[in-house]
């Protein structure tokens, strides 16, 4: 017995995503600053945003485990559990150096196993974020606030300022800039 079979066509229904930006207003400053220094621990991460965002909080973690956090803390008389900074510099493109840091005070003895980092004076973009919630403003930052800003990014550190406790803390990001 034979059979004959016709050959079928389905159209799956179509559908439109239509996605708005620059919806939700993003608060930012320009400010011009001193050169500083910074100390900390730095470690390589990865370039590409989402293996970033995953390396980064490893890393963290690593310098709670291993008693940096803690060790500079004590150096800086502060409570140990204190948010730190952390210093984002050095990008190659596959990868950049995020130190978990703080300001250098003058006449601090520096223990061997932490890195200074020199900050020239710059101008900076600095975006606060109330809830802490950085990478999502990174995000926010670079897919929205820089292609329509009349400043662009210059090649030196970017920060993200943390401030307040664990468990209460606010936070910023600094971007340097200049003028397009």
């Amino acid at each position: 017995m034979v059979f004959f079979t016709t050959l079928l066509k389905a159209y799956p229904r179509m559908s439109f995503h239509i996605s708005i930006k620059g919806d939700i207003e993003m608060n930012y400053r320009i400010e011009q600053k001193r050169s500083f220094e910074m100390f900390g621990v730095y470690g390589l991460i990865n370039s590409d945003m989402k293996t970033a965002f995953s390396e980064v909080p490893q890393f963290r973690q690593k310098c709670d485990d291993d008693g940096s956090v803690e060790l500079m803390n004590e150096l800086l008389g502060r409570f140990s559990n204190t948010v730190l900074h952390a210093a984002l510099y050095d990008n190659t493109g596959e990868s950049f150096k995020y130190m978990i840091c703080y300001h250098l005070p003058k006449g601090l003895e520096m223990p061997e196993r932490f890195t200074k980092l020199s900050v020239p004076a710059l101008t900076w973009a600095i975006f606060p974020e109330p809830q802490c919630d950085l990478q999502k403003l990174r995000v926010r930052i670079y897919s929205e606030w820089f292609p329509t800003s009349e400043y662009e990014q210059i090649e030196a550190p970017s920060f993200e300022m943390y401030y307040g406790m664990a468990g209460y803390r606010q936070g910023e990001i600094w971007i340097p800039v200049k003028k397009k």
